[in-house]
């Protein structure tokens, strides 16, 4: 049988490995398993949950070793051994722990499970003659038990944190990757319009957020999260109420969708009724210019920092400040994952990168200013796949 082909660069993957002396990769944030096996139990679910004997809290490692030949595996819980069967993801080593499950009328393989995650993942690397090596586990994310468990099993191995490796592995998004982000990000951006076409008098927050949520729905995208602000109240508060539109006030809105694991993150800024005053006004010009710079500069080879500077002068000249430590952010398998348009980040933009450009600010007496698009790094620049008009458009009356 032809193995299967893994979502990611595996031969990237070995490249960084081997570069570290590192033999294999441990990891078990729901993000970065599901980017190494393209499989997540329960996907819209964030945090793990307690499992049915009360005793331990769902987790799953995937191992990749520097060598393919050895093959991945992943922990999946007693509980999704159905779910993984239908899902069937590249990974062939399913080592499952757990409770016992009993299925009437059919063997299992929860009979023989661990109860421990550690204990199986332990067992698939010294399978691997893996036990006593450099193994780069992802420190942030591991449970304190489950890693005291691992250094107790695996008394010889040398622990080393796996984030700088993964994050240099997801920056870069495959053709694969970028499809889907392509996709998740056109659904969101019809479901902003969707929502700002339905704009009245009569609509609250809280019907803007569901009307956004069902339109993602509708197009087969998992509704993740918003922040809408009417008006002034948008300067310190942009969590959805049961607020009312007035006119000549500004609409801002903050859509997140999930689509296969990988997320949108865009955001406008609209007005209801009539054209805001010019306080609004001046202060969604500034922000436009500030997207227009970024879109204008980003390219292979630029400096992180560089961009960050630029949103930051572009606004001070028109007397204005950024919100965050930040202009922008990568987007993928998280919502904010690195490269990070930081003042001190010295990372360089390279093709096939996707990021948010998010120059934000909150203003009081007018609300919450951002324009945030979903960007693609290209061979010569940058494409923007969120699309939607960054104009000052009036809705509703």
């Amino acid at each position: 049988m032809t193995p299967r082909t893994p979502p990611f660069d595996y031969a990237r993957a070995s490249a960084l490995m081997e570069a570290q002396n590192i033999q294999a990769i441990l990891v078990c944030s729901r993000a970065n398993v599901g980017y190494l096996a393209d499989y997540t139990y329960y996907t819209a679910q964030a945090l793990p949950f307690l499992l049915e004997d009360g005793r331990e809290w769902s987790m799953s490692f995937v191992g990749l070793p520097c060598d393919p030949s050895l093959g991945a595996f992943i922990t999946p819980v007693t509980g999704e051994e159905g779910i993984i069967r239908h899902a069937d993801p590249w990974i062939e080593d399913r080592r499952l722990w757990g409770p016992r499950w009993a299925y009437v009328g059919e063997s299992t393989g929860s009979s023989a499970a661990p109860n421990d995650v550690a204990d199986a993942a332990v067992t698939a690397l010294r399978d691997r003659g893996l036990g006593d090596g450099k193994i780069a586990l992802e420190l942030a994310a591991v449970p304190a038990a489950r890693y005291l468990r691992l250094r107790e099993l695996l008394p010889k191995a040398e622990f080393v944190d796996a984030a700088p490796i993964m994050w240099a592995l997801r920056s870069i998004k495959t053709p694969t990757e970028i499809q889907r982000l392509r996709h998740v990000a056109e659904v969101t951006d019809a479901a902003v319009k969707h929502a700002y076409d339905e704009l009245d008098a009569n609509c609250r927050e809280t019907d803007f957020e569901r009307r956004m949520a069902a339109a993602l729905i509708d197009g087969g995208v998992t509704y993740g999260w918003c922040s809408i602000a009417y008006g002034p109240k948008g300067a310190t508060l942009v969590q959805p109420t049961d607020r009312l539109p007035a006119p000549g006030e500004i609409v801002r809105v903050d859509l997140v969708g999930i689509y296969a694991g990988y997320y949108s993150d865009i955001s406008r800024v609209a007005a209801f009724g009539r054209t805001p005053d010019t306080d609004a006004q001046a202060a969604h010009a500034a922000i436009l210019e500030a997207n227009v710079a970024l879109r204008r500069e980003a390219g292979p080879g630029v400096r992180c920092g560089d961009l960050h500077h630029l949103t930051c002068e572009t606004l001070e000249q028109r007397g204005f400040r950024l919100l965050a430590p930040y202009a922008g952010h990568g987007i993928g398998r998280d919502v904010h994952e690195p490269p990070f348009l930081g003042a001190e980040d010295d990372a360089v933009l390279q093709p096939g990168m996707v990021l948010d450009f998010e120059p934000t600010m909150r203003v009081a007496g007018v609300g919450s200013v951002n324009i945030e698009d979903m960007v693609l790094i290209t061979d010569n620049g940058c494409e923007s796949l969120t699309k939607f008009p960054r104009d000052l458009l009036v809705f509703g009356g």
